[in-house]
């Protein structure tokens, strides 16, 4: 690493400990303004400084916190992750201990989850992206010729009230038509008003949802399994927020229905707090996730490694204690998941 590298990080690192402070959209013309005649080193101090005082996050658009936990460790070990990945990431190749440490992580959280051989995982870059292949796993393991030949008729897939839009948003780009997102309550819906909107409609995919933010939904599909499998329909469950429980031996029991289902989502910057973004799909049958979408070409194309985030953090801070104590935090302001902790 050159002096100057050193130099510059080090600036960099400064920046990090400046107070912060909170400036609108329209206040970053002038905020983000510099001096025409600056040198090299002085306008790199000054763009650095300006962009990390003026980088606050701010509250949501109806102006309450997100409802996430913060944690300072977490943070640390995937910004230094972050580092190395972009200093090994060049070009179209990726260093081969990256994709190394990506493969661990996946195989020890199929692991938590409970799914046997044949299983299979990749990062993607984020929550919506991974729905958006779970629901091309889901079209093809219902329909397998749909990659060469397409949908001559509409499909439907079954949501949570409570959805992320990335159902809505995975709907839109395959094609589907939000207006086939079919929306209901999990608690509420009766095991014979699931089977009449099968019977009506050509299902191919259940989304629900394992979330324990603030005011979180928690679907439970026991109810609902051996319709899921009489009429082979791919179960996926959101658990991007909620993919906390995995990592904590105290409460990893409360996510044992994972295993029944044919895809999970997990957000690693929304459940622990590692840097945007690590985001990993799971499937159950790893040949649907090989077969769904891949196509062979003459070049190697690139990836951002992701996951090396989340397998760096597990090497250096203590993953069960950290997802324990968040798991704790996010129960005490989630009386739905409160009482889903007691009852199990």
């Amino acid at each position: 690493m050159s002096g100057s590298l050193r130099d510059k990080i080090a600036v960099l690192l400064d920046a990090f400990e400046d107070d912060k402070v909170s400036c609108s959209f329209e206040e970053y013309k002038e905020k983000l303004s510099f001096e025409s005649g600056l040198k090299n080193e002085e306008r790199f101090r000054a763009v650095v400084e300006a962009v990390c005082k003026y980088s606050i996050s701010s509250p949501d658009e109806n102006g309450e916190e997100n409802g996430l936990v913060e944690d300072e460790g977490s943070k640390e070990m995937s910004l230094i992750a972050d580092m190395i990945i972009s200093h090994l990431n060049h070009g179209y190749q990726s260093s081969p201990f990256l994709d190394f440490a990506e493969e661990q992580m996946i195989h020890k959280i199929l692991g938590y989850v409970g799914y046997g051989k044949g299983a299979s995982g990749v990062f993607l870059p984020g929550g919506s992206y991974c729905t958006l292949i779970s629901m091309i796993c889901a079209r093809h393991h219902m329909y397998p010729d749909v990659k060469e030949t397409g949908l001559d008729h509409p499909i439907q897939v079954i949501a949570s009230e409570n959805a992320c839009k990335s159902t809505d948003e995975g709907a839109l780009m395959m094609g589907i038509g939000t207006n086939n997102v079919i929306k209901v309550n999990f608690d509420m819906i009766t095991p014979r008003e699931l089977v009449d909107i099968i019977e009506k409609n050509k299902i191919f995919m259940i989304i629900s949802t394992f979330e324990i933010a603030k005011d979180g939904t928690v679907d439970t599909l026991d109810k609902f399994s051996k319709i899921i499998r009489k009429y082979k329909i791919w179960h996926h469950i959101d658990a991007c927020q909620g993919g906390t429980a995995l990592f904590s031996s105290t409460y990893r029991y409360i996510t044992d229905m994972f295993q029944d289902a044919h895809s999970i989502t997990i957000d690693f910057h929304t459940c622990l707090n590692l840097n945007q973004q690590c985001s990993l799909l799971l499937v159950k049958d790893g040949e649907q996730l090989t077969n769904c979408s891949s196509i062979t070409t003459p070049f190697q194309s690139g990836r951002r490694t992701d996951g090396f985030k989340l397998w760096l953090c597990d090497q250096l801070d203590d993953l069960d204690v950290h997802a324990t104590a968040l798991f704790e935090r996010y129960i005490e302001s989630d009386e739905e998941l409160s009482e889903t902790s007691d009852q199990s």
